[in-house]
């Protein structure tokens, strides 16, 4: 088992990102984000029942499935487009090191898109959803119910998204 407070990959992926000519605080942001990226992997790793403690660990586990779970966390939670698309950027030098390193095959990243700035089908539906919500509130339902039908909903708007499945017409 690897030692939780030497991991050779991740190591060794940030003297790859010194090599690159970073501004500081671009280096900053791509070492923040491996760091976002490497703990909620250990976490989901861990969901499966796989107890790993640093990225060399989880390697085997990282391919295109992975980052797109990801991607839809992070549009779950709310984090801005920006942000995302540039933990995406990390996570595609992550996947190239990788694959140079000859530590992988194949690069994960390869189907990985930038999410669009033009809302998309979430973006469409929030006012629909902000509506959703207040309705129940003025049922009286409980603020924790709310909140979890409204995170089941996100998520669902989300998943359509991710899926590119057009929203279903009855003619």
């Amino acid at each position: 088992m690897i030692d939780n407070k030497f991991d050779s990959i991740k190591e060794n992926f940030i003297k790859y990102l010194t090599s690159l000519g970073l501004s500081p605080k671009s280096y900053k942001n791509y070492r923040s984000d491996l760091n976002h990226f490497v703990s909620w992997t250990l976490l989901r790793i861990r969901s499966f029942g796989s107890f790993v403690e640093s990225l060399t660990e989880a390697v085997p586990f990282l391919d295109s499935d992975l980052a797109r779970e990801y991607v839809s966390f992070m549009k779950v939670n709310e984090f801005p487009d920006k942000t995302i698309n540039r933990r995406l950027s990390t996570l595609r030098h992550l996947s190239r090191f990788l694959v140079i390193s000859q530590i992988i095959d194949s690069d994960f990243m390869v189907e990985i898109e930038n999410i669009s700035f033009t809302g998309g089908v979430k973006s469409q539906l929030n006012p629909m959803l902000r509506e959703f919500c207040a309705h129940l509130k003025a049922q009286k339902i409980s603020p924790n119910t709310v909140k979890n039908y409204e995170s089941d909903v996100r998520q669902f708007l989300t998943w359509l998204e991710t899926n590119h499945q057009p929203p279903v017409t009855n003619h």
